[in-house]
């Protein structure tokens, strides 16, 4: 994907994210389904992941060398970085999510403010992005908790995807532990 679709993905899963969780019943947003995180928290969690990667595309590109090095390796395409993260998720089952990911209860009152946040999050992140060339994206590398080194443009591909994944989550979440 080129950064002007990466930008428009990026926007539109997030607002779709969004528009799930406004629709969502006040009973079904806080519910506990089982053992799983509540919408509130997946929210949440989305919110935590959303952040870093906001202030990285702020970030100047020598100072991203500077910290993390330059890409050894080419950028995965879309759907093997999507097919390697489901195997990371698969092999670490004692993965321990780092604390500043994990998290916290958000209640109704909260729910228009933490999406609010999401999405200016996500605006932050795009309007960032606007200003990386093409070839950095795929010669500078962060470090991501659970799959290590990524480009760049593989850690859009992922913001990309998690929130499509913890989006299905919260359905099959309410589907499998009925109120």
């Amino acid at each position: 994907m080129k950064k002007e679709e990466i930008i428009q993905q990026l926007k539109q899963n997030h607002q779709a994210f969004a528009k799930k969780l406004e629709s969502l019943s006040n009973e079904d947003f806080i519910r506990i389904p089982g053992p799983k995180w509540t919408a509130g928290q997946q929210l949440d969690h989305i919110l935590k992941s959303v952040v870093p990667s906001a202030k990285i595309f702020n970030t100047p590109p020598k100072v991203l060398e500077e910290k993390f090095g330059l890409a050894q390796n080419p950028s995965r395409s879309y759907q093997t970085l999507v097919d390697d993260y489901l195997k990371v998720l698969e092999n670490l089952k004692d993965f321990v999510l780092p604390e500043r990911f994990v998290p916290t209860k958000i209640t109704i009152e909260n729910r228009g403010q933490t999406l609010s946040e999401l999405l200016a999050a996500i605006e932050s992140l795009n309007q960032g992005l606007q200003l990386f060339d093409e070839a950095v994206l795929d010669s500078q590398r962060i470090v991501h908790p659970a799959m290590g080194k990524l480009t760049l443009r593989e850690m859009l591909y992922f913001t990309i995807y998690h929130v499509t994944h913890h989006d299905h989550q919260i359905l099959e979440n309410l589907e499998k532990y009925p109120a």
